[in-house]
C-alpha cells in the first residue's frame, strides 16, 4: 500500500511515500519531477556526496529504476522518477528532544552545509525536520536539499537555521528556558522579533546574541517598515555572499554552539540510578524480569515509558532493534542521550515527552507531524513505576490508561507500585484525594479487561507487582 506522508507536500518538487514490501518492513520512496531526478542523479554521483553518505552522515539514497514495483506504483502519482532512501524505524520531532540533540543535529547541518559549499552544492533548507535518529546519532534525511550553488549566492536558509536551531539552543544555555514548548507551538521555529523578547537589557550582550537574534530582529523591522511605506524591502536573492564570507559565518556558528552548554541540574530523577527505593536484591530481579522477557522476545520497537535515565532502556537495548526511551524530565533524557552517544548503546532514541500529554499531529490537518503514538506501533512497551505518577500526579485514571496501552496491540512490562510503598505516599503529599481507587484489585480487574498475563513477580515485600502482558 502507497501512503504519503504527511510532512513532505511542501516540497513542489517531489513527495515521500512510504511502501510496505512482502516482508511488511516499509521503505521510503520519494517521486520527483524532472528537474529534481536531474539534479539527484548529478549528486549521487559526487565523491563528496558519497563520502558523507558512507560515514552515516546522510540517508543512504538510490535511484529505482522502473523496473521495481513500488517505483511504477510512485510513477502513476505522475512523477517522473523515484528515489529510495534508508528507512529509519521512529520519526521524532525537535521539540521532543534534549538539549544535547538539537545541538548536534545544529552542527550536522553547519557540517553537510560547508562541506556542500565547498564542493559546489548548498542545502537549500535549514530545519532540524530534515534531520533524524536511527539512535543516537543524527543523519540528515532530506537529500533533495542539496542543490547546485553559484559563487556568491546567498544563504537562504541562515534565518530558518537561527529560528529552529539557534534561537531554541541560546534560550536554554543562557535563560534556562526549555525550547521544548516554544518548538511545539511553532513548527517553523522562533523569529527574531519574539527572540528579542527574552533577550531584554543585558541579556542581549550574552554570547551570539547581539550577532544573530538582535541585529536580524532589527534589519526585520527595518525591512517591514520599508514594505509598509511602499517601497521595496531587500531581497535576500539579490545578496551577495562570497564563498569566504559564507564559509567564515559557519565557522563562527559552529564554534558559537559547540561552546554552548546546558548543565543538567541533578534533579530526583535524573539520578534515579541512586535514588530508587529499590534493595540491592529486589532490583536485581526487577532487572532480570525485564532482560528475561525482552531476551525472548526480541522486539523490533522497544518503548521505555518513563524511562528515566534509561537504566532499563540500556537492558532492552540488548534485545532490541531500538529502544525509544521517553520521559518528562529533561535533565534526565539529557543525561540518557549524553551517555548512548558517548559510550552506547547506540540503538536508544531518548525523548522529552510529557506522558500525560503526549506530542499531538500537528500542523497542516493535524497531519504533518504525527502524534507520538501514531507513528509507529511498538512491538514491546516497558511502564515501570510509572502507573502511580500519571493517576495521582497527572490525574489520570486507571481504566483510561490502561486502554491506551491496549491501543498499542503491542506486549507490555508493567509495574503497579502499592499504595504502602513510600513512593506512592511521597506522592500524596500535599493532596487532598486520597485516590481510593487506585487499588490492586481495580487494577488487575483492569488489566483482565484487555491483557492475558503471562508472567508476575512480587517485590519488596508484596509493595510491588510487576507483570508480563500480551494483549488479550
Amino acid at each position: 500500500m502507497l501512503n504519503a506522508d504527511g510532512g513532505s507536500f511542501k516540497d513542489p518538487a517531489g513527495r515521500v511515500y512510504r511502501v510496505a514490501d512482502a516482508t511488511g518492513e516499509g521503505r521510503i520512496l520519494r517521486g520527483l519531477n524532472g528537474d529534481a531526478a536531474a539534479t539527484l542523479e548529478k549528486l549521487l554521483a559526487e565523491p563528496f556526496f558519497r563520502s558523507l553518505a558512507a560515514a552515516g552522515d546522510v540517508a543512504a539514497t538510490t535511484l529505482l529504476d522502473d523496473q521495481d514495483s513500488a517505483a511504477r506504483s510512485v510513477l502513476a502519482e505522475g512523477w517522473a522518477a523515484v528515489a529510495e532512501h534508508q528507512a529509519v524505524d521512529f520519526l521524532t520531532w525537535p521539540y521532543e528532544w534534549p538539549f544535547s540533540m538539537l545541538q548536534d543535529a545544529a552542527l550536522l547541518q553547519l557540517r553537510l552545509l560547508e562541506t556542500s559549499v565547498r564542493h559546489g552544492w548548498i542545502l537549500k533548507d535549514a530545519t532540524p525536520f530534515n534531520i533524524q535518529w536511527p539512535g543516537a546519532r543524527p543523519v540528515f534525511i532530506d537529500v533533495p536539499s542539496f542543490v547546485p550553488w553559484a559563487e556568491g549566492e546567498y544563504w537562504q536558509g541562515y534565518r530558518q537555521f537561527c529560528a529552529t536551531f539557534l534561537t531554541p539552543l541560546l534560550l536554554a544555555a543562557h535563560l534556562g528556558i526549555p525550547f521544548q514548548p516554544l518548538l511545539r507551538s511553532r513548527l517553523e521555529g522562533i523569529p527574531p522579533e519574539e527572540a528579542v523578547k527574552y533577550f531584554y537589557g543585558l541579556r542581549r550582550f550574552k554570547r551570539g546574541v547581539l550577532s544573530h537574534v538582535w541585529f536580524p530582529a532589527k534589519a526585520e523591522r527595518r525591512a517591514q517598515r520599508r514594505a509598509g511605506r511602499g517601497r521595496p524591502a531587500q531581497e535576500n536573492a539579490r545578496r551577495r555572499q562570497p564563498t569566504t564570507m559564507l564559509l567564515a559565518l559557519l565557522d563562527s556558528l559552529k564554534r558559537l554552539i559547540t561552546g554552548l552548554s546546558y548543565g543538567p541540574a541533578g534533579s530526583d530523577w535524573a539520578r534515579y540510578a541512586e535514588t530508587h527505593s529499590y534493595p540491592p536484591e529486589d532490583f536485581a530481579r526487577k532487572q532480570d524480569f525485564v532482560e528475561r522477557h525482552t531476551a525472548a522476545r526480541r522486539p523490533g520497537l522497544t518503548w521505555d515509558l518513563g524511562a528515566n535515565t534509561g537504566a532499563f532502556s540500556r537492558i532492552a537495548a540488548q534485545h532490541s532493534r531500538l529502544v525509544v526511551a521517553v520521559d518528562g524530565d529533561q535533565d534526565a533524557v539529557e543525561r540518557l542521550y549524553r551517555e548512548a552517544r558517548d559510550g552506547g548503546p547506540e540503538n536508544i532514541i531518548p525523548l522529552v515527552i510529557d506522558l500525560s500529554n503526549l506530542s499531538p499531529g500537528q500542523g497542516w490537518a493535524g497531519g504533518e507531524r504525527a502524534a507520538f503514538d501514531r507513528r509507529a506501533k511498538p512491538d514491546l512497551a516497558l511502564c515501570l513505576a510509572l502507573v502511580h505518577h500519571l493517576r495521582v500526579s497527572a490525574n489520570i485514571p486507571l481504566p483510561l490508561f490502561i486502554g491506551w496501552l491496549r491501543s498499542l496491540d503491542a506486549a507490555v512490562i508493567i509495574e503497579f507500585v502499592g499504595r504502602d510503598d513510600e513512593m506512592f505516599q511521597a506522592l500524596l503529599e500535599n493532596k487532598r484525594e486520597n485516590y481510593a481507587d487506585y487499588t490492586a484489585e481495580n487494577f488487575a480487574s483492569e488489566l483482565g479487561r484487555h491483557f492475558a498475563v503471562r508472567d508476575q513477580l512480587t517485590l519488596k515485600g508484596g509493595a510491588r507487582e510487576l507483570f508480563m502482558l500480551e494483549p488479550a
